[in-house]
């Protein structure tokens, strides 16, 4: 299968690199949007890791999906929300740091709790998609990077819990925030009863159903991406295509070592590169 990748067309301050899976804000905290290179399939995952954050903006990524025709290149807002949303045709939320529920379209919360909601991910550690099988691990975040990036800035001690913040390697699922460095975002849509509703997936976990009925028959869906605020990096994690071996096994190591460390490890060059995602082997 094809490798997963944004879509040549995307907005001005925007810098694809890494075959067009990296995408970089080099500018500002607007102009930033950018969309799957490829319409999404009921079911597929179409997968992202927040690489760089900024400080000094407010808000954070915001993600949905759209049925405007990108062959078509439309004249592209500054921001997915409200601008691109008020076009119509798309269905965009903002990515909070507490962001637990669906929104609606005009980012009105959902008065339904997702646990309420049986998940699509199923139960089991293998996710069955039209694109082929998915590893759960591969939904959940690089967490011990980000959450030791998070206890060296912070300094805060114990944030949220039981084992948090402090010494050593407390690491626990709810070390990182769907906001942090590491944290993996997930967009889909599922069809049940002839009825297309989108679902988003934070570090595993999905998120329930939007109160929006998608009319996923009127055309095809791309995934919209704006690389707003805070958001500085965002990269297209591989669940699959030709590269989803190399990246899984990229992927498990970062699981267990941070970023940062990476560089004191005794291994060749070529191989520290291709943990930072540098180069591909």
């Amino acid at each position: 299968m094809p490798t997963t990748r944004f879509h040549p067309y995307h907005g001005q301050n925007i810098r694809l690199s890494n075959d067009d899976m990296v995408a970089y804000r080099e500018t500002s905290f607007a102009h930033a949007l950018v969309f799957s290179e490829k319409p999404l399939l009921p079911g597929e995952i179409f997968l992202l890791e927040i690489e760089k954050t900024e400080r000094g903006w407010s808000g954070h990524l915001r993600v949905g999906l759209t049925q405007l025709c990108l062959a078509d290149h439309f004249e592209l807002p500054q921001y997915a929300l409200p601008d691109l949303a008020n076009m119509g045709r798309s269905w965009i939320s903002a990515v909070t740091k507490t962001h637990n529920r669906m929104f609606t379209s005009n980012n009105q919360t959902s008065q339904e709790d997702p646990s309420s909601h049986e998940t699509v991910l199923g139960s089991t550690d293998v996710i069955l998609t039209p694109r082929g099988k998915v590893h759960r691990s591969m939904l959940q975040p690089s967490c011990r990077a980000a959450y030791r990036e998070r206890n060296v800035r912070d300094r805060l001690g114990p944030r949220d819990g039981p084992g948090i913040g402090g010494g050593g390697d407390g690491f626990t699922q709810d070390s990182i925030l769907p906001t942090d460095v590491g944290s993996r975002i997930g967009i889909m849509f599922k069809v049940t009863n002839n009825e297309a509703r989108m679902h988003f997936i934070f570090n595993g976990e999905d998120q329930g159903p939007s109160d929006d009925v998608i009319p996923y028959r009127k055309g095809p869906l791309f995934a919209v991406v704006d690389v707003y605020g805070t958001t500085k990096q965002v990269r297209i994690v591989q669940l699959y295509g030709v590269t989803t071996l190399q990246n899984a096994c990229r992927d498990r190591i970062l699981q267990l070592i941070a970023k940062k460390d990476i560089s004191s490890l005794p291994l060749p060059k070529k191989i520290l590169q291709f943990l930072s995602y540098e180069i591909e082997l």
